[in-house]
């Protein structure tokens, strides 16, 4: 059966929270953007893999997946498989709207289905095109590429006459654009503007932190636990946490603790160092657009820590840290070279983090680049690394799955 790729791209809310993802379908990575003749076939595809091979929580979490239809999409049976609490049907702008089209919409509708518009570019002969559906919709998505500032001001007015309709930004590209939008009256938000250093800028690097990636260093250099508790011991505040999360349900260790030598050695120094990566995102990033960060950051670790498996090399857990360590620019506002600043890591995940130099900086670059959908991009890494497409797709559903568990269990409340 020929491959097939998911991208998901995530829709942000006003919390700065994931509402949902746009399931994505691609065939060939050096084909990345393949004329379709027939949009429902690869709806239909996504959704097969989606539904059966992956499943849609693993895939989605606990959020909506927004598909891509059109008006040949009603003529297969497929669209009654859909679960109609979490997917949303996203009309397309090339969907021919007539008639049949909009009672069919109705009536799904009606049944409890929810529907959106795709690439709305507010112009006159868009608007006429599809205003008989405008009663029907949950979402307008508007294409920021397409769609002026001018216009955005002078046509936004004319969906206010419709209660359910919100407004969604496509391609967002930074935090400027996405209070500018947010001010203006939208609700929901696509791109990875969040990923962008600038997000969190004049964020003061709180000591503390620089000495727990200190200690994540010395876990990685194999340090013994006296030299990790003493490192520790400069952060009083931080030991409570730790005896937290030891005593936790998920960890479920009820045994006294008598030192924190003694805590330590009980949670294990590999948990020791996820408790401490997890801590630092939680602690620098807030709540503002803290689930998509801490979710990609988890993608990346997971994503990296398996391309490694289909090289010659074997760096696992430097692989997985390196992933894991990406965005910490981002939560503190600062240049990568400057948070990682007299930390002692390994010069393969400091040239990686910095330069995107190395085998480490190459799976780097082509996980962000899967990430961003930058498929011309991902061709090329993958031929450089030697590593086979049809294990990547799975590799990648593997991290979306993992990454969605990971978080849901250990981190959202």
């Amino acid at each position: 059966m020929q491959n097939i790729f998911i991208g998901r791209q995530p829709i942000i809310d006003l919390n700065g929270d994931i509402h949902g993802y746009e399931l994505l379908f691609r065939h060939s990575f050096d084909n990345y953007a393949p004329t379709i003749s027939c949009n429902t076939q690869a709806t239909c595809r996504v959704l097969v893999n989606s539904l059966n091979n992956f499943g849609s929580r693993k895939l989605l979490g606990k959020h909506y997946g927004f598909i891509n239809i059109d008006h040949t999409f009603f003529e297969t049976p497929l669209f009654s498989a859909i679960p109609a609490d979490k997917f949303v049907l996203e009309i397309l702008e090339n969907t021919l709207v007539n008639d049949v089209f909009v009672s069919k919409v109705k009536i799904l509708k009606e049944q409890g289905y929810t529907f959106a518009l795709d690439d709305m570019d507010l112009s006159e002969e868009m608007i006429e095109r599809f205003e008989p559906l405008f009663e029907y919709l949950s979402y307008v998505k508007i294409d920021l590429f397409s769609a002026t500032k001018e216009k955005i001001h002078e046509k936004i007015n004319l969906f206010e006459a419709y209660d359910e309709i919100k407004l969604l930004a496509e391609k967002v590209e930074t935090i400027e654009e996405y209070e500018y939008y947010k001010k203006l009256g939208f609700t929901y938000f696509q791109g990875y503007f969040y990923e962008k250093p600038t997000v969190f800028a004049q964020k003061r690097f709180d000591p503390s932190h620089r000495v727990l990636l200190e200690v994540i260093a010395l876990i990685d250099a194999n340090a013994d636990m006296k030299e990790l508790e003493a490192k520790l011991l400069n952060c009083p505040h931080l030991i409570m946490n730790l005896l937290k999360y030891i005593n936790s349900v998920e960890v479920g260790i009820k045994e006294p603790i008598s030192s924190l030598r003694h805590a330590m050695s009980l949670l294990g120094q590999q948990s020791l160092k996820q408790w401490i990566l997890l801590f630092l995102y939680a602690d620098a990033t807030g709540s503002m657009f803290s689930e998509p960060i801490h979710l990609s950051a988890l993608f990346r670790a997971k994503m990296m820590s398996c391309l490694v498996s289909c090289t010659a090399i074997s760096m696992h857990e430097e692989a997985f840290l390196t992933g894991l360590l990406s965005l910490f620019d981002v939560m503190f506002g600062l240049p990568m070279k400057e948070v990682l600043s007299g930390v002692n890591l390994d010069d393969s995940i400091l040239s990686a983090l910095i330069n995107k130099e190395g085998t480490l900086g190459e799976m780097l670059d082509l996980v962000i680049s899967i990430e961003e959908e930058n498929f011309s991009n991902v061709q090329a890494k993958i031929t450089k690394l030697g590593i086979d497409e049809d294990k990547l797709s799975a590799i990648a559903t593997e991290s979306y799955n993992w990454s969605n568990d990971f978080y849901e269990e250990h981190i959202a409340t």
